[in-house]
């Protein structure tokens, strides 16, 4: 294109250089006006000839002045300076001058005049003469001029030729270059068209590839066991399956068409989790959440929702109430397992303990019965034999004692709630410690309606009152009353055991619940420090607790409190 383009501007340029140049015809006029000046004299010389030979109608002077006027012509413009470069300046100067003689030569012309008209035509006869020289100049570059400008048209068509040549070439290369082009182009749009219906068919198979895909993938997410739902990045359902509602029923009704969050909200507020993790995971997987929950009446189910790399989120709901029991059969047998063996380390501590002493008192009566049984009255060895089952019943109560402790360090103390009437246990179990304390001194109040019922086990109940009465006729003086007073208050059933005894220091309550803490001032009365924090342990797994509250010198209050049962009082 830029060929063309600069062989077009250049043969342009050539020929208006080669019409410029033929316009310029400066020989031609300068042989025009020479020639008309030879004409204009030779017109002067025949006027002054006329006249000379008394033809009065000649008139010289018009003659001379049109002469004059192309002499003018030469000296001045374009054409003093061309015959200046020819070398005939002079000439035209002394023509001049000579012109100045021949006005007045005609000044004084008469008619008939011959003489004056030889000296005219004598004073002319040089300016004819250089006319002609300068005509023969002229012609002469006339003529080289003329050649050399035709060598110069010539070159110029020449060159005008060369680049019209040029043009025709760069236009049949352009011409081909654009065939090619367009041979190109169109061999693109028929390898871009078969292009496009091959991608086209290749969309079209791998479409049905991902459709057919989809197709097993939702064949077996239907037939999975496990429920499976697939949310968009603006937490919309996109996909799910029929188990996720049997596993899942929030996941049912309003809340099948509402995002994840709202959804999340709602197994969240409705059941109730057990353990949640949360980890970050790598790759395209983004975050991930697993928790286990459990559905009431329906077992447990562990719910995973993972993040897809488009900003998805595909949660999962598995059934894994087996797998739960199954761990919580494990746990609870690890936990009897662990508490077997705390049974018995407990037990031993127990026993290496307190065992020292009431094994020694046996142990020293039975020496001294064998080395001196026979020199011992009836009496002493009566009173022998009295400590001896002393220790032994000391002894018993003291592995009862241990026993249960080991049994609560080793969670094995259970117990069976069910609905009791308060009333009738204090009252069996009141009887049952006068009997054995030989003495009828417990009194019971009742400041509650009878029956009084509780949600307890009887067993328990009873152990713990024993303990408390027993204490209380304990550690009070022979004679005094021991009270027991039934009453309830917010929801409670409550049990006081009050005596008329010693009372307990302020810097011992703290301790007294402490598993074989003694009072310094109870030292004198049998006792090993277990009943109370045995009691009170077997108070607190049944929702109930036991307080005091005493005054030195003046007795103790032991409270039991049981929660009543939901029935209330029954008639």
């Amino acid at each position: 294109m830029v060929a063309f383009a600069t062989f077009l501007a250049f043969s342009l340029v050539r020929l208006f250089q080669v019409e410029q140049d033929m316009r310029e015809n400066v020989d031609e006029n300068m042989l025009w006006v020479i020639t008309q000046a030879q004409v204009a004299s030779h017109r002067l010389d025949e006027a002054v000839n006329r006249l000379a030979r008394g033809d009065e109608t000649a008139n010289p002077g018009l003659r001379f002045d049109n002469f004059v006027s192309r002499l003018e012509l030469i000296a001045q413009g374009p054409q003093q300076r061309y015959l200046a470069d020819l070398g005939f300046s002079d000439a035209i100067q002394e023509a001049l001058l000579g012109m100045q003689a021949i006005e007045a030569m005609l000044v004084d012309m008469a008619p008939g005049d011959l003489t004056l008209a030889d000296q005219v035509h004598d004073e002319l006869a040089p300016l004819l003469l250089k006319f002609n020289h300068m005509a023969n100049a002229v012609m002469i570059e006339e003529w080289e001029n003329t050649g050399l400008r035709l060598d110069k048209h010539r070159e110029s068509l020449l060159q005008a030729i060369a680049s019209i040549v040029g043009i025709l070439l760069s236009g049949v290369v352009m011409v081909g270059l654009l065939l090619r082009t367009l041979s190109q182009n169109t061999a693109a749009k028929r390898a871009l068209a078969n292009h496009r219906v091959e991608l086209e068919r290749q969309i079209e198979h791998r479409t049905c590839d991902l459709e057919a895909e989809r197709a097993r993938l939702a064949a077996a997410i239907d037939t999975a066991p496990d429920g499976f739902a697939a949310f968009d990045a603006e937490g919309k359902l996109t996909l799910t399956n029929p188990q996720l509602v049997e596993l899942l029923p929030y996941a049912a009704g309003p809340a099948h068409d509402q995002p994840l969050a709202a959804v999340l909200d709602t197994i969240r507020s409705q059941a109730g989790m057990d353990t949640a993790r949360e980890a970050t995971a790598t790759g395209t997987e983004g975050n991930s959440l697993q928790c286990d929950m459990e559905i009431p009446g329906q077992g447990w189910r562990q719910l995973t929702l993972r993040t897809t790399w488009d900003g998805g989120h595909v949660l999962r709901v598995a059934d894994v109430t087996r797998y739960k029991q199954a761990a919580l059969s494990l746990e609870e047998a690890l936990q009897r397992e662990q508490g077997v063996s705390d049974f018995y380390r407990s037990f031993a501590a127990t026993v290496s303990h307190q065992f020292r002493t009431p094994l020694a008192v046996i142990d020293s009566g039975l020496q001294r019965l064998q080395r001196r049984g026979d020199n011992m009255q009836h009496e002493e060895r009566h009173q022998r034999y009295v400590r001896l089952r002393d220790a032994v019943a000391h002894m018993t109560r003291l592995v009862e004692s241990a026993l249960t402790v080991a049994r609560i360090d080793g969670n094995q103390v259970s117990h069976r709630p069910d609905n009791f009437d308060l009333v009738a246990i204090v009252s069996h179990t009141c009887q049952l410690q006068e009997e054995a304390a030989g003495s009828q001194r417990i009194f019971v109040q009742h400041d509650a309606p009878s029956p009084l019922r509780v949600r307890c086990d009887r067993a328990l109940v009873e152990q713990i009152l024993a303990n408390l009465l027993s204490n209380a006729l304990k550690y009070s003086p022979p004679g005094s009353p021991v009270t027991v007073r039934l009453s309830s208050e917010d929801g409670m059933a409550l049990c006081s055991v009050s005596d008329q005894g010693m009372g307990i220091a302020p810097n011992d309550l703290p301790h007294l619940f402490d598993r074989f803490f003694r009072s310094r001032r109870a030292a004198t009365v049998p006792g090993i420090g277990l009943g109370l924090n045995i009691a009170r342990y077997l108070a607190r797994i049944q929702r109930g607790d036991i307080t005091v509250n005493s005054r030195e010198g003046v007795g103790a209050t032991f409270c039991l409190t049981l929660p009543l049962d939901n029935r209330g009082t029954l008639p």
